[in-house]
């Protein structure tokens, strides 16, 4: 019984060795698609995570964004103005304190720019249909968690 205990602990370290190593390898090739596909709109890698958190979180304030992507006022401020040249983004007054801007996505404008990621939804799509409710269920959990980590991970780093 212990021979068995220890190959089941040696093959869950090895198992957890290897969801290490290919978080990582899935980290670099999602960044890699990232910058290719910002490549294609003729944009920087911010300039799509600055769209991407809009979209995700909702419209906020440059200072907001700044923190969120954590980019300095100058930063941020020319990001915003690259994005608005282009129509992707608008700056429109906060109704309760106009001293305030609040950034917000153009989706018109963004519905060219979503062909390049309609590929890769529809392959995630019939990889997801491939796996029981159960495992999609883990799933979640799993990147519900490994989300959080990596923004305690940002906080540590900021």
């Amino acid at each position: 019984m212990a021979r068995v205990a220890k190959t089941t602990a040696a093959h869950r370290k090895a198992l957890m060795g290897q969801m290490q190593f290919l978080g990582q390898r899935a980290s670099t090739e999602t960044a890699l698609f990232h910058q290719a596909a910002a490549a294609k709109w003729g944009l920087g890698i911010t300039d799509t995570k600055t769209i991407s958190v809009l979209l995700q979180e909702g419209p906020m304030t440059a200072g907001q964004l700044g923190r969120r992507l954590s980019l300095t006022t100058g930063a941020v401020t020319n990001v915003i103005d690259r994005l608005e040249r282009r129509g992707m983004v608008r700056r429109t007054s906060d109704a309760k304190d106009r001293r305030k801007v609040i950034v917000t996505v153009n989706e018109k404008s963004l519905a060219a720019a979503d062909q390049l990621y309609r590929s890769m939804g529809k392959a995630f799509e019939q990889l997801l249909a491939t796996y029981a409710t159960a495992e999609l269920e883990f799933l979640v959990r799993y990147f519900r968690a490994t989300i959080e980590l990596t923004k305690q991970e940002i906080t540590k780093l900021a």
